[in-house]
């Protein structure tokens, strides 16, 4: 859930119920540029994303219908079924021919500008390839509070040359159906393929058999697109940026001296009045340094002026100022974390929001909270409002955050959140997969180590943390100081 990267303020909670989208998304909101990244970063080997396609590619377009509200698509063609998806983006159903036509243009607007979501995308795919499609709409973890809808898994296999159309169709706000189409000719569309169930799975694979480091892929890939926009900035506000992004891959990747540098240089080319999320990607680097004090001494001035301004709103309103600074917070807990500051870890903790995530953000609070809880062994440290969640999702959450909760809590056993977790996670794909199996993977050790008194455990652990290498994962940076 939370990779040391650069976030910054999203638009406001408003936005998403007058738009409809309550879903969350499935990761920590990126900067508009991180996300164009992320796309690159994730294309699929066998799906064109560009007009320079072969003559007898098979044409797919990806859509949605009868609401407006987000879906997400991920192709795949594993052999395997529900595996190896990579994203392909999201896609809305303005409300065109149904809405006045100023109102669907609004809606039009606001999804492209703040979530990237287009009225349909374009793909181009491989002939005589089986390929496997999977919608969504909101979270898998199916948050009773939130709308979900999905995942739906659709496999066919292209012909040469033909046109297809997948249609993730809303009948209401309950219920969601797939479709996959030829429309070659668009006057007689034919219904194709079949959907696929994707059961639960006993155990995630071998760890040995994972061909690609799909974060690194991705750091690397913010790498070399952040230093391209520094070479062509034309002020310097938008170099320094840039190279905000680019000290935040090179950390990511492990280089975080190069890093700190970077960052030190874009700081000096800033106005110190908007230099805020420059300074929270300069103490995740210096947590990264295993300088824990340092990073919270740099915070400390920023997270005093969020929790001011937070002060300063209405309850309703309190929640998305926190969410402002949700990686200062994080990261300030961390560091609070391995100095075994256990109150203060909480306090930072406790003021840690991100409301457009939703659920899932929660959950993985909730998480974090259990561990503060059981490694502080100190009740009267405990806090309310985190109190209140944790147990909530623990009996809620339908991701591999609730399946660890629970035995966080001691309601499941080990073997059965590692049952339910590797379920989950086997349905997700590429850096989403990556990084849930890195926070499993900690969280196992440490329950190992702390809940059971079993080191070697966390140790043996912490060698499959180190063989999935889950490049900028603040679990598994951690994970090497505690579980050794």
């Amino acid at each position: 859930m939370y990779s040391k990267k650069i976030t910054t303020l999203s638009i406001a909670i408003t936005l998403a119920s007058i738009l409809g989208l309550a879903g969350c998304a499935h990761r920590h909101p990126p900067t508009d540029s991180t996300v164009s990244q992320k796309r690159k970063a994730h294309r699929s080997k066998a799906v064109a994303t560009s007009p320079d396609h072969a003559a007898d590619d098979a044409k797919l377009v990806f859509k949605s219908s009868g609401m407006p509200m987000q879906v997400m698509y991920w192709t795949s063609t594993a052999e395997q079924a529900c595996q190896g998806f990579q994203p392909v983006g999201r896609v809305f159903d303005s409300g065109r021919g149904t809405l006045l036509p100023s109102i669907a243009r609004w809606t039009e607007g606001a999804n492209k500008a703040f979530y990237k979501a287009e009225t349909s995308r374009l793909r181009y795919i491989k002939p005589g390839v089986t390929i496997q499609v999977k919608g969504l709409s909101g979270s898998e973890s199916h948050d009773p509070r939130y709308f979900s809808c999905g995942p739906i898994v659709t496999t066919f296999t292209p012909e040469k040359g033909r046109s297809y159309e997948v249609d993730f169709a809303f009948q209401g706000t309950k219920s969601c159906s797939q479709r996959v189409a030829d429309v070659t000719d668009p006057d007689h569309p034919a219904p194709i393929g079949q959907v696929v169930t994707c059961g639960r799975l006993s155990q995630i694979a071998d760890l040995g058999n994972v061909k690609e480091n799909y974060l690194k892929t991705f750091h690397e890939q913010v790498l070399e697109e952040s230093r391209k926009k520094e070479a062509g900035a034309a002020s310097n506000s938008e170099k320094a940026f840039a190279m905000q992004h680019e000290a935040s891959a090179l950390d990511s990747l492990g280089r975080s001296d190069e890093a700190l540098a970077i960052i030190d240089q874009a700081l000096k080319l800033i106005d110190p009045s908007k230099n805020k999320d420059l300074v929270a990607t300069k103490a995740g680097i210096l947590f990264s340094l295993n300088d824990p004090q340092s990073a919270l001494t740099l915070l400390a001035p920023e997270i005093e002026e969020t929790r001011k301004l937070a002060d300063g709103k209405p309850q309703s309103e309190r929640m998305a100022a926190l969410g402002t600074y949700t990686e200062g917070f994080i990261t300030a807990t961390f560091a609070h974390i391995q100095l075994e500051q256990w109150q203060a870890a909480i306090g930072t903790l406790a003021d840690a929001e991100s409301p457009l995530e939703g659920p899932r953000f929660y959950a993985y609070r909730s998480l974090m909270y259990r561990y503060i809880m059981s490694r502080a062994q100190n009740p009267s440290l405990a806090n309310a409002r985190l109190e209140q969640d944790a147990t909530y999702y623990t009996e809620h959450d339908k991701s591999h955050y609730g399946a660890l909760l629970r035995m966080w809590q001691g309601t499941d056993s080990t073997l059965e959140a590692i049952q339910e977790a590797d379920a989950v996670i086997a349905g997700m794909s590429g850096t989403d997969r990556q990084e849930a199996l890195g926070e499993e993977l900690f969280y196992l050790g440490a329950h190992a180590k702390f809940v059971n008194g079993k080191p070697a455990g966390g140790h043996n652990l912490l060698e499959d943390l180190n063989k999935l290498a889950p490049y900028g994962s603040i679990e598994w940076i951690y994970g090497k100081r505690v579980l050794e």
